[in-house]
């Protein structure tokens, strides 16, 4: 019975993963298709090429999202049958396979790195996720080859669990190492054209340290906007208030003029 219900979850987590939140944010913000912008590639690196830092960030957030907390909710549902591991990365992987060929978008989706970016920050080895999210972000900021950095992420999680699963050995633990295995294969066949256009040099960068330092003279521009303008207001308020004042005096003079001609010609009379 329990097989069954990993069969339900491989079913519902893969079409969890055909969400693809990239194609969602370009077409709700921008009004556009992101699979004809760029690399075509509907995914969190093209976004971030396309549209910058921000989107980037956002669309990596809920892929992650979608694979992350669709494999933990089945970890734990089946954790009391001792089947936490095998549920968490069938779940998964699932969302993976279903992110890169998803259906409703006739199997022509991302490249899978944002999901698997989530599996590992969400499962038990989160804190090495987190150590080698920093270090490829400063990997990437020098060097500025995405899939480079991507990889080094994937592949070190990768390995950190199955040298967990081969010391603590958890029921079914060896098809857990097959599912890792298949995703590290599947991330490395979904990328061979950035593998391809790396060896002649043609592969496509980021532009990453440049985004980065753009966002913060953004940043400074706007701290430093201050006091010239009110300056400028306070001025131009003094002006017009002593404009107002000289044109009342010249009035009150015109009157005090015209006063004294009729005067004078009352008196003529």
């Amino acid at each position: 019975m329990i097989y069954l219900w990993l069969i339900l979850v491989v079913v519902v987590c893969y079409f969890i993963g055909n969400v693809s939140f990239a194609r969602v944010f370009a077409k709700a913000f921008k009004h556009e298709d992101i699979t004809q912008k760029g690399s075509g590639n509907p995914g969190m690196m093209n976004m971030l090429r396309v549209y910058g830092i921000g989107y980037a960030l956002l669309t990596l957030l809920f892929d992650a999202l979608k694979a992350g907390v669709s494999a933990l909710i089945c970890g734990y549902i089946f954790a009391p049958y001792g089947f936490f591991e095998l549920a968490f990365f069938v779940a998964g992987t699932s969302v993976v396979v279903g992110h890169i060929f998803p259906v409703i978008y006739k199997f022509k989706g991302g490249k899978g790195v944002a999901s698997l970016f989530g599996l590992f920050m969400f499962s038990p080895l989160w804190y090495v996720g987190l150590i080698m999210f920093i270090v490829c972000a400063i990997f990437l900021y020098f060097v500025d080859y995405a899939f480079i950095a991507s990889h080094i992420f994937v592949f070190s999680l990768g390995v950190a669990w199955i040298i967990r699963l081969a010391i603590l050995q958890p029921m079914w633990w060896w098809i857990c190492i097959i599912l890792i295995a298949f995703n590290l294969i599947l991330c490395l066949i979904m990328h061979r054209s950035n593998i391809v256009r790396f060896v002649k040099g043609a592969e496509n960068v980021t532009n990453f340290k440049e985004k980065v330092n753009k966002l913060f003279r953004k940043k400074e521009k706007v701290d430093h906007v201050e006091i010239k303008p009110e300056k400028e207001i306070v001025i131009s308020e003094a002006e017009q208030k002593q404009a107002e004042e000289e044109a009342k005096r010249e009035k009150e003079k015109q009157q005090e003029v015209q006063l004294n001609s009729s005067e004078d010609d009352k008196k003529e009379n």
